[in-house]
């Protein structure tokens, strides 16, 4: 029994020495886990709680209020209320700001007239972005309400306003002369257009209101006065009339005539604009054979040649007098070499073709309606008008007075043989003309009495020598050919011929003709220069013309109905 119980003591002894040991070795393993775990710990604390320490202690002023920061580094201090028309923003970084008051205030106001929907220019958003910069330039350390400036609001709305104008806004249009049809004699005239005034100030008023009221997405009708047109189509028709024209008498050489009712069908029922400048080179184009053109007398280097398109000056001579009546000034008009019988010396106008760059008759229409111009070749009378609304005042008329200023002696005369005389017999075939120098003025004239006369133009004609023929041969003899006679000296200070290449028209025709009856002071009006200054008395080259017998003189005409 002893024995036992001593047995059980020891194995007693030996638990409890057991758990004893195994109590001390896990104290000394967690007193070692602790000695580890302790400095970890320790600096993932100081790692989180002093670096949250510091940046509240230093904070970046960029990264609080960055715009686009994140909310930790840019929002607002929680403690101040912000707020923007009573829109609260407290503690919203920028862009979650701005997000706020565009939704708050979202703008679709616009100004809708019949199918037009025009977005008005939202006023708001520069304030808004006027306001974020003030609030995020610097934090907040007390509670702010902000408020947009209703003053520059207003401004900026004006503003708009008037560009609307730009839209709206339009002049009335008055009808006026568009086309002739040749075929059937009936003119065309355009519809009248009414214009619009926008009201400004009531647009802006109307805007505004809608501002004040919180009306952002409003549709707002512009207050737009009508203005009628002063001239309807059917007053264009009763307006309309001949405010100028012009007749001349031709000669009855076929090849000339057909030339000139070329001319005419160039130029008759064209129209011109408001502003636009008639040439009549450009109108008829390069007078060639192929267009139709016959050859007729024309002066190339001072010799009297047959070339295509002679006869086509008469018809821009009576145009610049149709020009000269309506009240119109030419920017180009240049005079023959030699004057011709179917208009007063002075007054003529010569054109040559020659590339688009020989002498032109051009002039402006500068009234501020369209004109046409229409022309008619009849029984050897050229007649040319233009159809427009009156440019002169009732009672004003404007003339062309021309005097003589110098004059060249004509050239030795030339003999010329001709076998067909009686034997011994001289016939003057062509007389003398001395040159000249002419000096034009425009006279305007109301109810009768001058009002004003000033210098218009020059112009200066080359002298030409007489021609005498006669038969000095011996009835029996063959006759020796007669060389042609040397031009004569042309004398100081009359104007050259031609240059070398260009022909111009003889201004007669050189064909056998009624003899000319005088003007009967026809109404006319000065040609200027294109910057309204006369003319320089330099001429450029100009054609020579054949007696004056052989060309009829100038008929002026009344008016015509349109």
């Amino acid at each position: 029994m002893t024995r036992i119980r001593s047995n059980r003591f020891r194995s007693r002894r030996k638990r409890s020495h057991m758990n004893r040991l195994q109590a001390a070795a896990l104290s000394r393993g967690f007193v070692l886990s602790l000695a580890v775990l302790v400095p970890v710990l320790t600096f993932a604390a100081w790692t989180v709680f002093g670096k949250d320490r510091r940046e509240t202690k230093q904070p970046s002023a960029s990264a609080a209020y960055a715009p686009d920061a994140p909310m930790e580094s840019s929002s607002l201090p929680a403690a101040p209320a912000v707020t923007v028309q009573g829109v609260d923003l407290t503690g919203l970084a920028r862009s979650a700001a701005e997000k706020k008051l565009t939704e708050a205030f979202s703008w679709d106001v616009s100004v809708v007239w019949e199918n037009d929907r025009l977005p008005f220019p939202n006023p708001l958003e520069p304030e808004i972005r006027r306001i974020l910069d003030e609030i995020y330039a610097a934090g907040q350390s007390s509670a702010e309400n902000y408020t947009f400036d209703l003053e520059a609001v207003e401004g900026r709305i004006r503003e708009a306003a008037d560009e609307f104008a730009g839209h709206f806004d339009r002049s009335p249009e008055n009808s006026q002369l568009v086309s002739y049809d040749r075929e059937t004699g009936k003119y065309q005239y355009s519809k009248e257009v009414s214009g619009l005034k926008l009201d400004r100030d009531q647009l802006a008023a109307d805007v505004l209101a809608a501002v004040n009221s919180g009306s952002y997405t409003a549709s707002i009708s512009p207050s737009l006065t009508i203005i009628p047109p002063e001239r309807t189509q059917t007053q264009a028709k009763e307006q309309y009339q001949v405010i100028g024209t012009f007749t001349t008498k031709t000669t009855n050489n076929k090849n000339r005539n057909q030339n000139i009712q070329l001319a005419v069908d160039a130029i008759d029922g064209r129209i011109l604009k408001a502003g636009e400048e008639f040439s009549f080179n450009l109108a008829t184009g390069n007078r060639t054979s192929e267009k139709g053109y016959q050859p007729a007398g024309a002066y190339k280097n001072g010799v009297l040649i047959e070339e295509p398109g002679g006869g086509v000056c008469q018809v821009s001579t009576t145009l610049y007098h149709a020009i000269i009546t309506s009240g119109f000034m030419t920017t180009e008009r240049n005079s023959h070499s030699f004057a011709p019988s179917y208009v007063e010396p002075g007054q003529d106008a010569m054109v040559s073709f020659d590339g688009y760059a020989g002498p032109d008759l051009k002039f402006v229409n500068t009234n501020t309606t369209s004109i046409a111009l229409r022309a008619n070749f009849q029984d050897n009378l050229l007649k040319i008008s233009i159809v427009g609304l009156p440019v002169l005042e009732d009672g004003v008329k404007v003339s062309i007075r021309s005097e003589q200023v110098g004059e060249t002696p004509a050239p030795d005369q030339v003999l010329e043989e001709n076998p067909n005389l009686p034997y011994g017999t001289q016939q003057q075939v062509e007389a003398p003309k001395p040159g000249a120098s002419w000096k034009s003025f425009r006279v305007v004239t109301k109810n009768g009495e001058v009002i004003q006369e000033t210098p218009l133009h020059n112009s200066n004609y080359r002298p030409k020598a007489g021609v005498i023929q006669q038969n000095t041969t011996v009835p029996g003899e063959t006759a020796a050919p007669t060389a042609p006679a040397a031009p004569a000296e042309t004398p100081a200070g009359t104007p050259v011929a031609p240059q070398e290449g260009t022909s111009v028209e003889a201004p007669d025709g050189t064909q056998e003709g009624v003899q000319g009856e005088s003007p009967d002071s026809p109404q006319s009006v000065p040609t200027v220069g294109a910057q309204g200054e006369p003319p320089s008395d330099t001429q450029s080259a100009i054609p020579t013309v054949t007696p004056d017998q052989t060309q009829s003189g100038p008929v002026s005409t009344t008016p015509a109905s349109p």
